[in-house]
């Protein structure tokens, strides 16, 4: 029977299937649906911490005793569902192939930031070598259609920027990084903006004065326009006694960084661990006569100074966004895409050193 304050008695001489409360009498006592009820008493972060405690104590106050045998069968369900849901989340990685992989250290950072990301949220994951597939896009499209696959992260092309030919309506997409221009979809990428202005920042803190940018990333990608206005404007903070233009990718090799280092005489050169190279068969060494700082450690040997671009976290982040739009609903090209940034980390390493006064220039607007 009903009490004069709402809730429902237990009295000694009732019979407990009759007077049992239900989840949905709880639900109706504190005024919420009978799914937040059911999350709340499993402490599910899906409901607030407020409204979880406000549950729990409704559920005391009015009698509320779990069904063990119901238990276990939604937990049975729940566990059947997570099993179903297994090997859902297609990984597509185009130009190289599943044996090749190993020769692409940032590619394998990436994927498996995906695939811890995947497996934390009860999914597998179907890496597909388009290479070793040899499909076209139409087939592969009719696959993962045949495969009951709705989440998908295309990975970066590694010869630079490109298409995704695939039809993605119906499938929820994301890519790490900037490499897929079409379709815009949603990314998760390295700050190379803010990472740029952090290591000339270091640099600056070391004392170096006279900083060389060699660059080494393909013209018109974004990695290349965010280092270089970075740098560029770095330069405009600076005397124009200290002011040494960027060596552009065509003049990349042992003959054109010779001939610029002779004409400017860095005393430390930001670039990637194909010009460190170059550097050391010239007789430079790092860093005693001379100073460099990198900007791709992933490529690099790991005892080098400079920036980690943070590819597991990025892969992670990437696949986020398809979660999210999972949950939502979400499919196809987006209305509004998203770009999630992810902050790079500066490594000391063993190629930077002090070398006098601290120089304060300030770039980023964040720490």
């Amino acid at each position: 029977m009903m009490k004069s304050d709402g809730c429902l008695s237990s009295g000694m001489g009732e019979n407990p299937r009759v007077n049992r409360v239900s989840m949905r009498d709880l639900a109706k006592e504190v005024g919420v649906s009978v799914s937040a009820v059911s999350l709340a008493l499993r402490n599910s972060p899906k409901v607030s911490e407020r409204r979880r405690k406000e549950i729990h104590e409704a559920a005391e106050r009015i009698g509320y005793v779990k069904d063990g045998r119901v238990a276990e069968l939604m937990e049975h369900m729940r566990t059947f569902r997570s099993k179903e849901r297994m090997s859902t989340i297609a990984v597509i990685i185009s130009e190289i192939r599943k044996s090749e992989i190993s020769n692409y250290p940032r590619m394998v950072t990436l994927t498996k930031g995906v695939e811890e990301e995947a497996k934390k949220n009860g999914y597998g994951v179907d890496f597909m070598y388009l290479r070793d597939l040899g499909v076209t896009p139409k087939r592969l499209r009719n696959i993962l259609l045949a495969r009951g696959i709705k989440g998908i992260v295309v990975m970066p092309f590694p010869s630079g920027v490109g298409t995704f030919e695939m039809d993605i309506s119906g499938f929820c997409v994301s890519t790490p990084g900037y490499s897929i221009v079409k379709p815009t979809i949603n990314r998760a990428c390295p700050g190379f903006l803010q990472m740029m202005d952090e290591l000339l920042e270091q640099i600056c803190r070391l004392g170096y004065k006279r900083i060389g940018f060699i660059m080494t990333y393909p013209p018109g990608g974004i990695g290349h326009k965010l280092y270089s206005s970075s740098f560029l404007y770095y330069t405009m903070l600076i005397d124009k006694s200290l002011r040494i233009p960027i060596l552009t990718r065509e003049d990349v090799g042992i003959v054109g960084i010779q001939k610029w280092m002779n004409t400017y005489k860095p005393d430390v050169v930001v670039s990637s661990g194909m010009v460190y190279r170059i550097l050391e068969n010239l007789g430079y060494k790092m860093p005693e006569n001379l100073g460099f700082a990198s900007l791709e450690l992933q490529e690099d040997h790991w005892q080098a100074s400079g920036v980690d671009h943070r590819y597991g976290l990025v892969g992670s982040e990437a696949l986020k966004l398809t979660f999210s739009d999972i949950n939502l609903n979400h499919l196809g090209i987006p209305e509004n895409p998203k770009v999630v940034l992810v902050d790079s980390h500066f490594r000391e390493g063993n190629t930077l050193r002090k070398v006098g006064r601290a120089r304060p220039i300030k770039l980023r607007t964040t720490k």
